[in-house]
């Protein structure tokens, strides 16, 4: 995982040219969490399905209404109302305006913005944990 994050900073900064006007370590970490984040959201995938082919029917069927709806591709302000809750709702969702905000305007960990991007990433990642160890202890008995 810190492999595929140095690669794809690499290309983010070396080869795109995206300007980093924040602390590159913040990115760095918020980046790990995420893909540690995302780990964990497989790990409760894998334990609710019995079947390897329902395991990937949801995991593609969460992962791009995610991928729309966290800000990635599609600002959260330009959304309706409705789905600006359901946004803020979803684990990228702030970490995606976090890095927005470190890496265009240079914010430190001291920032509402970037903090809760990390508070919220760490949330998810317990709450994943949480309930994937609750499912397997429900499987076992």
């Amino acid at each position: 995982m810190c492999g595929q994050t140095a690669l794809v900073l690499i290309f983010m900064i070396l080869v795109f040219g995206v300007e980093c006007k924040g602390d590159i370590t913040l990115v760095i970490i918020l980046t790990i969490l995420q893909g540690l984040c995302g780990m964990c959201f497989g790990f409760v995938i894998s334990a609710i399905c019995e079947l390897e082919r329902n395991a990937i029917q949801l995991a593609l069927g969460s992962f791009y209404p995610t991928l729309l709806l966290s800000g990635v591709i599609w600002p959260v302000e330009g959304m309706p109302v409705l789905l600006r809750y359901v946004s803020y709702c979803l684990p990228l969702t702030m970490a995606t305006t976090s890095l927005r905000s470190i890496l265009t305007r240079g914010w430190n960990l001291l920032e509402p913005d970037v903090y809760l991007g990390f508070v919220s990433t760490i949330s998810w990642i317990v709450l994943f944990l949480s309930i994937s160890m609750a499912v397997l202890k429900f499987k076992r008995g």
